[in-house]
């Protein structure tokens, strides 16, 4: 009898498991060239509801402990998640908000009439400054959205030169009375918000040409160069994007991107089955979008110069009872942590093209990662995605091909499952798997690819209810735990995901390296052939005869050479000094490319002014083959060539690392 009880209770297990849906992924480290961008992480503040007044800011005599009056509570949870860049002012309200208007003596700053939110009176006391110490005390880059449906050129381009000039004028020396001696130096600039909407609502060719008038004006000033961020479309408005990437690519660095996914009119915590899945279905319609977008914006830019970047996105609800409709205060269940992962994993997925992201928004307002009550903060699920995914973080991307069944509601459905992956710094892949099925588990076979594993661990964020949740008497309900049901297999790990889970795996091993070269009697100095001609591109040197070559010691243009219309090719080896993960960057003018062994790394070609692209390579200590091919056409003429790596800060590479 016992033995009968065994083999009945064997069938039954093996019955349940072949019940599982199984998804199949396959992780290749074998081409291993882009990071995701840590911006792809970023956050967004406006001055909506209690998401600056009381979220972040609270003033220098507030009984919550507060440093320059800005809270202790908030400054660490965002340090943790390694937020790496904040939007600011908004959103709508950043086309009506006026700059010097937020500056000087706060007792004597005028009030405003929040027009877009709420209808609130705000008395400015929180500006440039303020929203400048709260980057510095996150340790993140800012991100100012620039006033063009209400404000002039003049208004904008004054406020590039006080927040990133040190040069003798008027705007310097009103920073330094204000009490900043030296310039911030802001990267980050957009020019307007949602200007088909409630930023002017203009013709995409009006805007374009908006685009091109503003840009001009937004001065670079010393080192202190302006990424100038254009606003892109809303959704799938398409036309949009092939208007401004024609008429105005050539005055930009990004294009924003705002997708929403907006629900049936109920709150956050109020929906079923069906509601899960709208919600799903439509946050993950911003694969589609950024396809689409991408296609369009390759036809304009193949090179990839300007980035896309989703700088509002996430879930929109009914307001929580109570509470001022014009605040958009929402809880935040573990419906809204699956679509964050799900996004995440979109953005890491496209990275190539996607290089900022900013969740809208970072306290108190939509698909927050903090909620605050007087002094009390309680950190959301969609606080523990971003926390559980920082790994990803300037990592390399590794590309994951996914075979999942589908998520079925009626006769509707979904993939089930989707990933993304990365290598860091220190040799880890990371995968982050999220299964949106909130009824069933889902097994996972990940076979990989030129990486060998030794150990794998993880954590898990799930709940027993789709709308559960974090409150301020209990703040816990949703939050990470570690995750054990991933194990080795012949082949890679084997995972079971429980319903409606994010999980994060952080695999110990190591990824095939490019080895490293042996050679005989290498003396230091690169090879350079020098050539002269009239080119629009990277030229074919095979084909040319060199008016002369010689050595060099660094990537540097030849002292003799005709000022226009000229081209090099450098030859040589560079000794890596440790095994690990290496990012080459060219700045030029005009164009370069860059190659490790005979591996495009980076391509920086065409006529262009002075401008930085990078590549990356997982490279084996030893010598490895480079070679860097510029030309220049006509105005300045600009290269540098640069290396950052393992215990290497990013610097133009030394003459001691090159040979021939």
């Amino acid at each position: 009898m016992k033995n009968t009880i065994t083999v009945i209770l064997t069938v039954f297990t093996l019955s349940a498991q072949a019940q599982i849906p199984t998804t199949s992924i396959v992780v290749d480290a074998s081409n291993l060239r882009t990071k995701i961008n840590k911006n792809i992480y970023g956050q967004f503040s406006e001055h909506l509801g209690n998401c600056i007044y009381g979220g972040i800011w609270v003033g220098e005599k507030s009984k919550i402990p507060n440093t320059n009056g800005i809270r202790n509570d908030v400054i660490e949870a965002l340090r943790k998640i390694k937020t790496p860049v904040l939007r600011w002012p908004g959103g709508c309200f950043a086309d009506e908000y006026h700059w010097k208007d937020g500056i000087g003596p706060r007792e004597k700053r005028p009030a405003m009439i929040n027009t877009n939110w709420g209808g609130v009176t705000e008395d400015n006391s929180f500006g440039t400054h303020e929203f400048l110490e709260v980057c510095r005390q996150i340790g993140c880059e800012p991100y100012f959205s620039g006033n063009v449906g209400s404000g002039t050129v003049q208004e904008l381009s004054q406020w590039v030169e006080y927040v990133n000039s040190d040069n003798v004028s008027p705007m310097t020396e009103l920073r330094k009375k204000n009490g900043q001696e030296k310039s911030w130096g802001v990267k980050y600039w957009g020019i307007g918000n949602e200007s088909w909407g409630c930023g002017g609502n203009m013709r995409p060719e009006f805007y374009a040409d908006q685009t091109r008038r503003y840009g001009t004006y937004m001065r670079d000033y010393g080192k202190n160069k302006v990424f100038r961020i254009a606003c892109g479309p809303s959704d799938d408005d398409y036309n949009w994007t092939e208007v401004l990437m024609k008429d105005g690519s050539g005055f930009i660095n990004g294009l924003a991107l705002h997708h929403y996914s907006f629900n049936d009119g109920k709150t956050a915590t109020d929906f079923d089955e069906k509601g899960w899945f709208d919600i799903m279905k439509k946050s993950l319609r911003m694969e589609e979008l950024i396809s689409r977008h991408s296609a369009i914006m390759d036809k304009y830019d193949p090179q990839k110069r300007i980035a896309l970047i989703v700088d509002e996105w996430g879930t929109w609800y009914a307001v929580e009872p109570g509470t001022n409709p014009g605040f958009l205060y929402q809880q935040n269940t573990m419906r809204d942590a699956i679509t964050a992962a799900c996004n995440l994993n979109i953005f890491n997925n496209h990275c190539d093209r996607v290089r900022m992201a900013n969740i809208a928004q970072i306290i108190n307002v939509l698909q927050a990662m903090i909620l605050t009550k007087d002094d009390k903060m309680v950190l959301t699920p969609t606080y523990h995605v971003f926390d559980m995914f920082k790994v990803h973080q300037n990592a390399l991307y590794v590309k994951t091909t996914l075979e999942a069944p589908d998520y079925i509601l009626g006769e509707q459905k979904l993939p089930a499952v989707n990933s993304s992956a990365s290598i860091d710094d220190q040799g880890n892949l990371h995968i982050s798997l999220c299964n949106i099925d909130p009824r069933s588990q889902h097994h996972i076979s990940c076979s990989l690819k030129k990486f060998t594993v030794k150990s794998v661990s993880g954590r898990i964020l799930t709940a027993k209810e789709m709308n559960a949740h974090n409150t301020f008497g209990n703040p816990s309900i949703v939050a990470p735990t570690k995750f054990s049901d991933a194990t080795l297999s012949a082949k890679g790990i084997e995972v079971t995901l429980p319903p409606m889970s994010v999980v994060v795996l952080e695999v110990k091993g190591s990824c095939e390296l490019t080895p490293s070269l042996e050679l005989k009697d290498p003396k230091p100095g690169i090879k350079y052939s020098y050539y002269e001609g009239n080119w629009s591109a990277v030229p074919l040197f095979d084909s040319l005869v060199a008016q002369r070559t010689d050595v060099i010691d660094r990537f540097v243009l030849p002292e003799k050479n005709s000022g226009e219309n000229f081209a090099v090719q450098y030859n040589g080896y560079i000794k890596i000094p440790k095994d690990g993960l290496y990012t080459f960057y060219t700045n030029s003018d005009d164009g370069t490319n860059l190659t490790i062994d005979n591996n495009v790394i980076v391509e920086n070609d065409g006529l262009h002014a002075p401008q930085e692209q990078s590549g990356t390579s997982v490279l084996k200590a030893g010598f490895h083959e480079i070679q860097v091919k510029f030309f220049q056409g006509g105005g300045g003429k600009v290269l540098d060539v640069s290396i950052e790596g393992p215990e290497l800060s990013k610097q133009i590479i030394p003459a001691q690392l090159l040979y021939h």
